[in-house]
């Protein structure tokens, strides 16, 4: 059976943002970090999300002004903790500004599932 395209490009994305996390590459926001220490998460929490991801779901375009270029686009990936709780981060492409070049993944935030994130 054949994955449809939009599989094979969930697929892609997935291994690149688990490729960055094995190098290190992934910038974790301090927004993040405040989330996973309010949530009381770690490292150990963030590498079982990402390195067991098997979905992924675009969440949206970056709209804000602040954004340094309007490719970059938020995801979200939903998993399990170490302690089994059920979390999810939230990870954007990052573009550069003048030339539009990849530059890499930010973290943006790493928190306990709720029902209304």
């Amino acid at each position: 059976m054949d994955k449809s395209l939009g599989d094979q490009l969930a697929a892609l994305v997935i291994k690149g943002i688990q490729d960055a996390y094995c190098q290190g590459k992934i910038i974790t926001t301090n927004d993040c970090i405040n989330d996973m220490m309010r949530d009381g998460l770690f490292e150990a929490d963030v590498e079982k999300v990402i390195m067991g991801a098997a979905a992924i779901e675009k969440a949206m375009l970056a709209m804000s002004p602040l954004a340094s270029s309007p490719r970059n686009t938020h995801y979200v990936i939903t998993g399990e903790s170490t302690k089994c709780v059920k979390v999810y981060c939230k990870i954007c492409s990052n573009y550069h500004p003048a030339t539009d070049e990849f530059i890499g993944w930010r973290l943006t935030s790493f928190c306990i599932d709720k029902p209304n994130r």
